[in-house]
């Protein structure tokens, strides 16, 4: 039986190497300041953003909601154009999709910051978790240049009945002020609710 000319033999081998080398990496890379199984909406932003987003699809069921604010660096003045502000949450039921994946929301929208640090996006208000006390909310994530993302105060709503003194407590995580931001919805004469949050970003140690 004879062998293969050496060119042949070196071509099988580079051919191998540049298949192994094409294989898709099919693991997201999470940033530093986020857990393996957190959500990460760096990971799958779209490629064109607004500063403004509408999250749910036409005939999501649920109450109409809007939040509007600006988002500013440290100083509490200056805007942070160019950062991203990625907000997700349950569907009116409480669940984040069919199998309740948390790390797998369905409804999710992000919005680059302008010049004038203003965001806005339109969803439904979310429902409460089923089996759990705690407020229903809206998760949010920042991130943008030099600034890896990371998780920042979740929305609760004011006019929500499980918000108690045990809830802030739990939310709280053993830090010194709970980790949520409670916003004073109005609901409008078009059925609509709106609320707004400013937002002030952290000092990157």
């Amino acid at each position: 039986m004879s062998s293969l000319p050496k060119a042949s033999v070196l071509l099988l081998i580079l051919s191998a190497f540049s298949l192994s080398a094409a294989e898709p990496e099919t693991k997201p890379t999470y940033p530093p300041t986020l857990t393996g199984g957190a959500p990460c909406g760096s990971c799958t932003a779209p490629d064109k953003l607004s500063w403004k987003t509408v999250i749910p699809p036409d005939k999501e069921a649920g109450e109409p909601l809007v939040i509007t604010g600006k988002v500013f660096h440290p100083d509490g003045k200056t805007p942070a154009e160019g950062m991203v502000l990625w907000v997700y949450h349950t569907d009116a039921t409480g669940y984040y999709n069919e199998k309740d994946d948390a790390s797998r929301p369905r409804l999710k929208g992000w919005m680059k910051i302008g010049a004038d640090g203003r965001y806005e996006f339109r969803t439904i208000r979310p429902g409460a978790y089923p089996h759990r006390a705690t407020p229903a909310h809206i998760h949010a994530h920042v991130y943008g240049p030099g600034y890896s993302e990371r998780s920042i105060e979740d929305y609760w709503f004011k006019d929500d009945p499980r918000i108690n003194e045990k809830e802030l407590k739990l939310a709280s995580s053993g830090s010194d002020h709970p980790f949520v931001a409670i916003i004073d919805l109005k609901r409008g004469s078009d059925g609509v609710w709106r609320g707004e949050r400013d937002i002030t970003l952290k000092a990157v140690k």
